[in-house]
Formats: structure tokens, sequence, C-alpha cells
């Protein structure tokens, strides 16, 4: 029950959890070293004017795992691990579920794994990948299409929704990218590039060709890391609407290649988006 007395400052607040978590030890000996009840956490936090409903989600998105960890180059090229969260009125096996039709769907990724809480997908190979990625880029979708691999992680919050994370490794289109910004590391001028990234358009005419490229690839490593944080934050607000992803036709195809070719044809048929043609009548005696 939540009361009206004057909150508590901060280290009153982890004075309370503290204890709440020695009661739980005492009261609990036989769980984990160290470990207090979600329950109990909830119950002490509730006691310093915490709201329920924020600790659940806090909770919920600790249960997500850990953020990425970030790698040697992300300052100059952008992260190499691009996430977003978002919460869902739905449970999470549901929230994953409408991501994965988004991911398999929406962006033709090849599913690897789907279970409680946990999905990945990997970049179709192949003639059909090539073409439907094709496809789909030119009408402007599909853009998550192109990474190598996909995680999702969903967690209930206890109230009827969950958190969605999805995390995406742009690796190895990182590294074809700014395949020549290697350059950029060498004689310890990492550091040059990252300062001069924010600098005007008159101080980088003034500085070394090779400084103005590295800010160059900087400059599109960022701006494809938040490009695909985007399309990331754009799923996640498809899922929470509970909108459906749109399906190839045959009318997407003629609308992004002028024409239905047969190798395209094909190509979607093979990955079920559309119905084969009737057969042909029997030629008359």
């Amino acid at each position: 029950m939540m009361t009206d007395q004057a909150p508590f400052d901060a280290k009153v607040v982890a004075r309370i959890l503290r204890r709440a978590g020695d009661l739980e030890r005492t009261c609990n000996v036989q769980d984990e070293a160290g470990a207090i009840a979600e329950a109990s956490l909830i119950a002490a936090a509730e006691e310093v004017g915490l709201s329920v409903d924020a600790v659940r989600r806090s909770i919920a998105v600790e249960r997500l795992g850990p953020l990425p960890v970030a790698r040697t180059g992300d300052r100059i090229m952008g992260p190499s691990q691009v996430y977003a969260d978002g919460e869902v009125d739905v449970p999470a096996d549901d929230a994953l579920a409408r991501v994965d039709s988004w991911l398999v769907d929406g962006h033709h990724l090849r599913r690897d794994v789907l279970r409680s809480g946990h999905g990945e997908w990997s970049k179709r190979s192949g003639l059909v990948g090539v073409t439907v990625r094709t496809i789909r880029n030119a009408t402007g979708e599909g853009k998550l299409g192109d990474f190598e691999r996909v995680n999702a992680a969903a967690s209930d919050t206890g109230s009827g929704s969950s958190v969605v994370r999805i995390t995406i490794d742009r690796t190895t289109s990182r590294r074809f990218a700014g395949g020549g910004g290697t350059v950029i590391a060498v004689g310890g001028m990492t550091g040059v590039v990252v300062a001069a990234v924010a600098a005007t358009p008159v101080v980088l005419l003034a500085m070394p060709a090779v400084i103005v490229a590295g800010v160059g690839v900087a400059l599109t490593g960022w701006k494809r890391a938040r490009d695909t944080e985007r399309e990331i934050r754009r799923v996640l607000d498809a899922v929470g609407a509970g909108a459906d992803p749109t399906r190839l036709g045959m009318e997407v195809v003629r609308r992004a290649t002028g024409k239905a070719t047969a190798a395209g044809s094909n190509a979607l048929r093979a990955v079920g988006r559309i119905a084969p043609p009737p057969p042909a009548p029997p030629a008359r005696a």
C-alpha cells in the first residue's frame, strides 16, 4: 500500500533495499547467495515510494540480458551492435511472434531460432534471397534483410505487457563499407578523426586529405548506424500497434521493376509469396 509520507532520500532508499535483501536471505537460506526474490524487491521499492509498474518494467528490461559491448572501431564507424527497446501491450511470446512475422515476411530474413523469450534470424543466401531483397529494397522496405544476424529478446513485465529488444549485428556490413577506412587508425589518427567529425566544413578544408577521408568514413558509418536504429524502432512501433507486414505480391513486383519478370516471379513463388499461375488448358485434338 502506497503511503502519503514524505519521500526518502537516496541513502535511505539504499539502506531499506539493503535491509530487504538481508531479510530475504535470512528467511530464505536455500536461495542463491546474494539473491533477492522479485516479490521482495517490488515490496521494498513500493515501501520507499517507487512506482511498482516502473520497477516491474525495469526488472523485465534487466532480464533481456546485458547491453551490447562496445568493440574496436565503434568510435569511428559507429556501433557494431545496434539495438532498440520497446514495450508492447501483449505477453512476451506473442510480441516475439509479431517480431518474427515482421523480420521474416517484411524483411525476408531466415528464421534460425525462435523459442520462448528469444529469437535469432540471419540473412537469406542464394538467388531467392538476392532477388527478394532487390525487389523489396527497390520499394524502400525490407532494409534489415541485408544484415547477417538479427537477435530479439522479450520479457514479461507482470502486468500483461512485455519489453522487447531487437539487436542488429552490423559488423560485416560495417567492415565492407569502411574497408578503405583502415588508414584512419594508422599513425594513431583515430582521436583526430573522431574530433574532426564535429568540425565545420571550413576547418575540414584545411585538413590533410587522409583525415578528410577518415571523417567521411566515420560520418557514413554513424549515419548507417542511426538509420539502422530508426528501422528497428519502426519494427517495434509496428509490433506495438499490432500491424502486419506487407507481403510481396505481383503488384509490388510490377511497381519495383516495371514488369513482372519470369525470374522474379519464379523466385517469389519459391518463397511462397505469390501463387503459381493456373495450368494451361489441354490442347484440343
